[in-house]
């Protein structure tokens, strides 16, 4: 009786495991058969990437999206998703962008810095981002900010490749090299951390790292540093509800608010990644406000 049972369990086994290995290699030939895009993205779009690729394969399931931050793939993908600022060959690069979204940087502070009550009366005009962020004015004479400026305070920028410090400086017509404080290295997300830390620490960032993207509210211990604008774009600004700002950057141009593109390159044929990009351009635009992105320029839209 042992010895019939012991023949049954083996059976068992036998066809549970056979069982197993049919699953698996029919999983593994379904996942072979799949079309598959790779997309090398810089690191702050990730979120934004990850949902369009999580909403793109919902539509297309036999599609695979493969994302890797840019630096960290290091072979040749279907697409980059990239800003051009900062890079020496844009210009070779920029008739073959196709911008997907935007991103706005604000100039902010701890929300203790004991000199915001300063920057409350002063509202920064375009003379005095120049004076408190950079080390030399508008046609390089210098700012001497200790004279201009009744208070001093600790400038952080970010010091990488892909930091928003270029795309900043070059709004005010500089480069990052003229920005004045200290340098952070790694992402720039490491720049709330700083001045989370420090009361008397003033940066700029754009608004999916300003912004808590669960809440729609700043991050705790950020402030806004209040701008020269008019009174109802500063009421809007004053709010500190990301959806009400991004409303605000889409429906109007504020000269003293940066506003990027960040769009796809295309780096082969791949079919499949061209209808992605359509994709993007027409369903997906509505999943940039949630990472606090702002759509595509709508010229960008339309031709596509």
């Amino acid at each position: 009786m042992k010895s019939f049972r012991l023949i049954q369990l083996s059976v068992l086994v036998i066809f549970t495991v056979g069982t197993i290995q049919n699953i698996s290699a029919e999983s593994i030939e379904s996942s072979s058969n799949k079309e598959v895009i790779t997309i090398k993205s810089t690191r702050f779009a990730i979120p934004l990437v990850e949902k369009w690729a999580n909403e793109y394969e919902k539509v297309y399931p036999g599609v695979d999206i493969v994302i890797a931050n840019s630096k960290d793939l290091k072979d040749a993908a279907d697409l980059s998703l990239e800003s051009l600022i900062g890079f020496d060959d844009s210009n070779k690069k920029e008739d073959n962008l196709i911008n997907a979204a935007r991103f706005a940087l604000l100039p902010i502070s701890n929300s203790e810095n004991p000199y915001l009550k300063e920057l409350n009366k002063k509202r920064l005009n375009s003379k005095g981002i120049r004076e408190l962020f950079f080390e030399n004015g508008e046609f390089g004479e210098s700012t001497d900010s200790k004279k201009k400026l009744d208070y001093e305070v600790t400038i952080y920028s970010g010091n990488n490749s892909d930091s928003f410090a270029e795309a900043f400086a070059s709004h005010f017509g500089y480069i990052k090299a003229d920005l004045k404080g200290r340098k952070i290295s790694g992402d720039d997300i490491f720049l709330i951390d700083a001045i989370q830390k420090d009361n008397e620490g003033i940066t700029f960032n754009n608004l999916s790292y300003i912004f808590d993207i669960n809440t729609r509210s700043l991050k705790n211990g950020v402030a806004i540093i209040p701008l020269d604008i008019r009174k109802d774009q500063r009421e809007i600004l004053e709010e500190a509800d990301v959806d009400k700002t991004i409303t605000l950057l889409e429906n109007e141009k504020i000269p003293l608010i940066p506003i990027e593109n960040i769009g796809f390159i295309s780096e082969s044929n791949n079919p499949e990644a061209e209808k992605f990009i359509e994709w993007v351009l027409s369903e997906g635009q509505k999943y940039n406000r949630e990472f606090g992105f702002l759509k595509a320029e709508y010229e960008q839209l339309a031709n596509n």
